[in-house]
């Protein structure tokens, strides 16, 4: 695995499979690095496969930009629809965020129900997965490259 800041100049960051215990199958390799790497790109170069092919499905890379996380999301708004196990959440929308994280549960200490929505989805919801009966609580976060915003005051789903 190799690491780049300009996209032109590499760095090796990791050497998987390289021992004898690092060559067996793994659907879902774990690679930590030992220390926190700066780079703006990530690539793999393969050294040998044991197939006619190889094959990656993925590749996740975890880290933050630096820099302040986005703002807190305004002007959060939830109502339940005629049919209960429904209700329309609705906020601001926050410049700059990547996307939105809807946090509901059955109070407002126990949001413990995530429903992530990207920017461009816009900042409406419906969530329909409520329970008849259930009273729930709703707040909202935004997230983009530098990190995850202060979770707005929860509401009650009207």
């Amino acid at each position: 695995m190799q690491t780049s800041l300009d996209g032109r100049t590499w760095a090796t960051a990791a050497r998987v499979g390289e021992t004898a215990a690092d060559r067996r199958d793994r659907a879902n390799a774990y690679v930590e690095l030992p220390r926190a790497v700066r780079a703006r790109y990530v690539r793999w170069e393969n050294g040998h496969v044991g197939a006619a092919n190889l094959a990656v499905s993925d590749v996740r890379v975890f880290g933050t930009a630096g820099g302040p996380a986005p703002a807190t999301p305004a002007g959060l708004a939830a109502r339940r629809d005629r049919d209960e196990r429904n209700a329309f959440i609705s906020w601001r929308p926050v410049a700059g965020a990547v996307g939105y994280n809807v946090r509901w549960g059955v109070a407002p200490n126990k949001l413990y129900l995530t429903y992530q929505r990207w920017a461009d989805e816009g900042t409406e919801l419906e969530l329909r997965a409520l329970t008849v009966g259930q009273q729930y609580w709703v707040a909202v976060e935004s997230f983009d490259e530098s990190g995850v915003s202060a979770l707005s005051a929860p509401v009650r789903i009207q």
